[in-house]
């Protein structure tokens, strides 16, 4: 080969990576954000009635990370009584024989009408900072002595409050995708306490639950546990004040909960 050929030969080969380099930071530039979709549950007491809301907020996420919520909307939860849960001046009353069944409507169906048909998310999400909070008071002379308080159940999600009755105190307890933690003791009080369970995530795969009852910390045990946790966007059942696994019954009053397991499907 002549270097007037290999001349332009080269010219050709440097005109295509040229080209090649320009369309890849073309698709770069225009690459799709990644839609996604996140869910979480409210209960409380408004106008002396029960009101459970599942909250929807759709969004994508940018090239350089940054989360843009573009929808949201709350969609009220069919709930009913059983037994006879008392409400009264903005709470709820449970005396260890009533609760509340509440059926959760199809997540994933939710988002493919609220996005247009546009996002079809999978039958489950993955938790990615599992939380709750509510503001309640537990009963300190209870029926069933030996409950374990249970508040929230969902196949998925449990939260419970077992009490000792001889000491007054109780532990916050909760699970999600059936790994279970629990916290210190702590002495429960007449009037409404604010208790959270917020698992942070330490590394990837690993969280640490922690706990607080009015802003009092309270140790973890165990004090990291392995995710991910994967919750169903289906139809579900949940219970407020009672786990059908146990057969127990939550026992005193209820102000508010708010349960966000900050679950994103993709699609």
């Amino acid at each position: 080969m002549n270097g007037k050929r290999f001349g332009i030969h080269f010219v050709v080969l440097l005109a295509v990576l040229i080209g090649f380099t320009l369309f890849l930071g073309v698709q770069a530039a225009g690459a799709t954000p990644i839609r996604w979709a996140r869910w979480w549950t409210s209960t409380s007491f408004p106008n002396n009635a029960m009101n459970t809301d599942l909250v929807i907020q759709l969004g994508y996420t940018t090239q350089n990370g940054q989360n843009v919520i573009t929808q949201q909307q709350s969609f009220n939860v069919s709930c009913t009584a059983v037994g006879n849960p008392v409400v009264q001046g903005g709470k709820a009353t449970f005396n260890g024989s009533s609760y509340y069944s509440c059926a959760l409507p199809n997540i994933r169906d939710l988002v493919y009408g609220m996005s247009s048909g546009t996002l079809w998310i999978g039958d489950e999400c993955a938790a990615k900072r599992p939380a709750l909070t509510g503001s309640l008071a537990i009963d300190g002379t209870p029926n069933n002595l030996a409950g374990d308080n249970p508040l929230f159940y969902r196949e998925d999600i449990q939260f419970s409050l077992p009490l000792k009755v001889s000491n007054q105190n109780a532990r916050l307890v909760t699970s999600f995708d059936g790994v279970a933690a629990s916290s210190d003791s702590f002495a429960i009080g007449a009037n409404d306490q604010v208790v959270t369970a917020v698992y942070v995530r330490t590394n990837p795969g690993i969280f640490a639950p922690t706990y607080t009852v009015d802003s009092l910390s309270l140790t973890s045990n165990p004090i990291t546990v392995n995710g991910p946790f994967w919750l169903t966007n289906l139809e579900t059942i949940i219970y407020i004040g009672y786990s059908p696994a146990t057969g127990k019954y939550f026992e005193g009053t209820l102000t508010s909960l708010l349960v966000d397991p900050v679950c994103v499907g993709t699609g």
